[in-house]
């Protein structure tokens, strides 16, 4: 296994794969990624993975979050994160699409 292989199954681990987000989810798209590992890459496009993986890693590992913490815990929205995942959930806004259309007049 090669060390990039091996270097982006670690950020998997960090990063799982929302199931209430089917289809809309980053975790899930990046799992997606794991087919340019069996396509053979030159060294520009091995660098472009280096960068991109290593990218993750500091996403996941919350670097940025640690090193400019917040200092409200709601959204610009008025939400907290709770809700807005709860809003941003698959099954709202399929309830959006259901329920809200079928009530108007």
């Amino acid at each position: 296994m090669s060390a990039q292989y091996q270097k982006f199954l670690k950020v998997l681990e960090k990063w799982p794969a929302d199931k209430t987000k089917i289809g809309r989810d980053l975790g899930e798209q990046i799992r997606k990624q794991v087919t340019r590992f069996s396509n053979g890459l030159n060294s520009e496009a091995d660098k472009d993975l280096d960068r991109q993986i290593d990218a993750l890693e500091r996403l996941s590992s919350n670097v940025y979050a640690k090193k400019y913490p917040r200092s409200y815990e709601s959204t610009a929205t008025g939400l907290t994160a709770a809700q807005c995942s709860q809003v941003l959930s698959s099954e709202f806004l399929q309830y959006l699409n259901d329920g809200a259309g079928s009530k108007k007049k």
